[in-house]
């Protein structure tokens, strides 16, 4: 029987995720139905909460995988301010030129002229990736189904997880003597 056992994830590709390395391990050590079914009531709740852990490894792991996936947003968002923040300068510093007049432009205008060329390949980078966010944000949407597919999912195995403690519960239940106080 298995009793807390810590699964060794040895070497993780860099490429595949560490959460679904984990998730494939507990699922490879899975002991299937009548394999050594339990027969003594300490045997049945070993079981149960064998199992319990497990699926709370499980868990632990998507909730990681989902953290992580978080930061890697807010680390773009943060790219994404300093982008704006860039071209918000860029168009202060030609405002400050063209404000001081025609003579001052004039004087002035290869540095207005680079300055708003700089805009205008600042603002075609970032129109490129307003556009792969767009296509980003469909493929989350398909992503985001498969999210409450998986919590549907989820959902079922706390069910299932209830279950298995109702059931360790009444073995507890069915091995008290009846003349004992619960």
């Amino acid at each position: 029987m298995p009793k807390n056992e810590d699964y060794a994830v040895g070497n993780i590709d860099v490429d595949k995720n560490p959460a679904s390395h984990v998730v494939e391990e507990l699922r490879r050590s899975f002991k299937p139905p009548g394999a050594g079914t339990p027969t003594t009531p300490a045997e049945k709740i070993e079981d149960a909460l064998a199992e319990v852990q497990n699926q709370i490894r499980e868990q632990q792991m998507l909730t990681e995988q989902n953290l992580q996936n978080s930061l890697s947003k807010a680390s773009t968002h943060v790219a994404d301010s300093q982008a704006i923040d860039t071209l918000f300068a860029i168009s202060q510093q030609v405002a400050s030129l063209v404000s001081q007049g025609n003579e001052s432009l004039r004087a002035n205008a290869q540095k207005v002229s680079e300055l708003i060329n700089h805009m205008g390949s600042q603002l075609s980078m970032q129109q490129a990736k307003a556009d792969r966010q767009v296509a980003m944000s469909l493929q989350q949407a398909v992503s985001a189904l498969a999210d409450a597919q998986n919590a549907m999912f989820q959902s079922m195995a706390i069910g299932e997880m209830q279950q298995l403690v109702k059931g360790a519960s009444q073995v507890v239940k069915d091995i008290i003597a009846p003349g004992q106080v619960q």
